[in-house]
């Protein structure tokens, strides 16, 4: 199974959407990247300027993350080792992170996250230590 996930690198996404004179409205109703919906959401806010928020891999789970206010600049590891940047600065695209990536999230003044998952939560899933997520890269899970 790993050998399947590891293929997958994470990607930006358009969310959909409507803009008026009213407001922009985004929504989500993808159905291809989380084939049993939305099974939890969660939202960070109130991290101070420059703070690094994540710092973790999940094993299983797959994660879309979007800015809904402020800047977000996220790193992420793949388990092969390659590392990928993205900047996140509006509600309008998404993050898409498969599992068996560690992921940094730098965030800007007032910035506000939105985390979509596709899995309730679970601490077992986690990989909160980067020694045991080198030893996946390496075939040593």
């Amino acid at each position: 199974m790993i050998e399947l996930i590891a293929k997958k690198l994470p990607y930006l996404i358009d969310l959909p959407g409507h803009v008026s004179e009213t407001g922009k409205l985004n929504y989500w109703d993808d159905r291809t990247l989380f084939p049993s919906g939305i099974e939890r959401c969660f939202w960070i806010s109130d991290v101070k300027a420059g703070e690094t928020r994540g710092n973790h891999a999940h094993i299983q789970e797959s994660q879309v993350i979007i800015a809904m206010a402020g800047v977000l600049e996220v790193e992420v590891t793949h388990v092969t080792g390659e590392i990928l940047k993205f900047k996140l600065q509006s509600s309008s695209t998404g993050l898409y992170i498969p599992p068996l990536n560690w992921v940094s999230i730098i965030f800007s003044e007032s910035s506000v996250l939105l985390g979509l998952c596709d899995q309730a939560f679970s601490e077992d899933d986690f990989i909160r230590n980067k020694q045991d997520f080198e030893n996946y890269q390496y075939g040593n899970e």
